[in-house]
């Protein structure tokens, strides 16, 4: 089945925007506004929250892991039940409830500290707690840019939402460590609550209608039977199911290479912190190069060719990583900063790729729920990663670790592109 045919089988857009692009869909550029803010602030707090219980609390590796995990386990505990959530409601008032609870519940940690009553299990709580609406948002998210765009348009807005995403992992950092220094860490964390609640006011302005969710006849379903029905529509489609598999297994050895590069960079080759903050950084900026390249990759090689060039792409560039020399010299650092940029670019193109053909292709009614499949199984082999990533580090030693890692990608990467399914589209 080509590209164009899986295109056709998703319906009309419910926008109907004009054919001159995104830039000129005043209700796009509000969700893309407001994404975009939302998301500075977001990687404030991801520096903020930690910062603030070792400065503040004088927390210890043990205590900081647990705040780390309370950050995540919300992905495994609630993503299913958040796509049949998704599914059963409108999306925007969603969203614009999850950017509320957020800033909400954020604004806990200022005012905690400033009452003197703030703790680590404080923390984790309210970790938790954003973790718990950011994935439903997530979700939602996915969901409900079909409704606002048409899919002639969903590489394109898909592309500038992963750009603004981009853009905030580089910026975003630099921006908390500033923010922190100057206003203290728990003062930043109200930099994110106002850009929750800026992109709950975009989401507000929204005028494009949504069509409210399909209703079955009788009797709702239990929560049990759609999110089946969920995993059955993933599970089910070879398509689909190449693709989650595939994403699976990237996730999974790219939290080894997470794992091991800072052992990699600072005990092997030396880099220092900062050096290996700016190798790091780099690969957002990949990946903002890929998300302004795959509209134009997806013209010219389809849907289908373009996200497996991006995955291709990604992996390949994990070979130049165990390359580089020792002792900082300017071709170590040559190597390595081209792998994460070219990694960057091509898991930019992949995930473009991806969402807009899930986006699709997948019935409006069952979105939701399909979102939310992919996302908790190439989450929840994340954790798995980072054991396998010390272990490995451990036995053979960091570089001979990642050594291994990419060569297990770049094998992955070469069977996902002779899947008969990845390239059909």
């Amino acid at each position: 089945m080509t590209s164009a045919e899986l295109l056709d089988r998703a319906g009309p857009g419910a926008s109907g925007e004009p054919p001159r692009g995104l830039w000129h869909h005043r209700d796009f550029r509000r969700l893309w506004a407001g994404q975009t803010v939302s998301l500075l602030g977001s990687r404030v707090t991801e520096l903020a929250l930690p910062v603030t219980a070792i400065v503040l609390l004088d927390a210890g590796p043990a205590q900081l892991g647990l705040l780390n995990s309370a950050q995540y386990l919300p992905v495994l505990c609630v993503t299913l039940f958040a796509g049949v959530l998704a599914d059963r409601v409108r999306r925007r008032p969603l969203l614009i409830a999850a950017n509320l609870g957020r800033a909400a519940i954020l604004t806990a940690v200022p005012l905690l500290a400033w009452l003197g009553g703030l703790g680590v299990w404080a923390l984790c709580a309210v970790a938790f707690a954003t973790g718990v609406l950011t994935a439903l948002f997530d979700v939602a998210y996915q969901a409900y840019v079909p409704s606002l765009v048409a899919k002639e348009r969903l590489v394109e807005g898909n592309s500038k939402l992963q750009a603004s995403r981009s853009v905030a992992e580089t910026a975003g950092q630099g921006l908390g460590g500033t923010l922190i220094q100057v206003l203290t860490a728990p003062v930043a964390i109200l930099v994110d609550c106002l850009g929750y609640l800026f992109s709950a006011a975009m989401l507000l302005r929204i005028r494009t209608p949504e069509e409210p969710p399909a209703r079955a006849e009788g009797t709702r379903p239990s929560v049990r039977r759609e999110i089946v029905a969920g995993l059955r529509m993933t599970l089910n489609s070879r398509l689909l199911r190449v693709i989650m598999v595939h994403a699976s297994l990237y996730n999974l050895l790219w939290d080894v290479v997470l794992v091991v590069f800072p052992l990699y960079g600072i005990r092997v080759l030396h880099l220092g912190p900062a050096g290996l903050g700016v190798i790091i950084a780099a690969g957002s900026i990949g990946a903002f190069g890929g998300a302004l390249s795959a509209g134009r990759l997806g013209e010219r090689l389809g849907t289908g060719r373009a996200m497996v060039f991006g995955m291709l792409v990604a992996s390949a560039a994990t070979l130049l990583l165990p390359l580089a020399p020792g002792s900082g010299s300017t071709t170590g650092q040559v190597l390595l900063g081209a792998g994460y940029v070219l990694n960057g670019f091509g898991i930019a193109v992949f995930n473009i790729h991806s969402i807009t053909l899930r986006q699709a292709t997948v019935p409006p009614e069952l979105i939701g729920r399909v979102s939310a499949t992919f996302r908790f199984l190439t989450w929840a082999v994340i954790p798995l990663g980072g054991l396998l990533g010390g272990l490995l580090a451990a036995a053979a030693g960091p570089r001979t670790a990642l050594a291994l890692t990419a060569g297990g990608l770049t094998a992955a990467a070469l069977a996902f592109l002779c899947s008969r399914s990845a390239m059909r589209s």
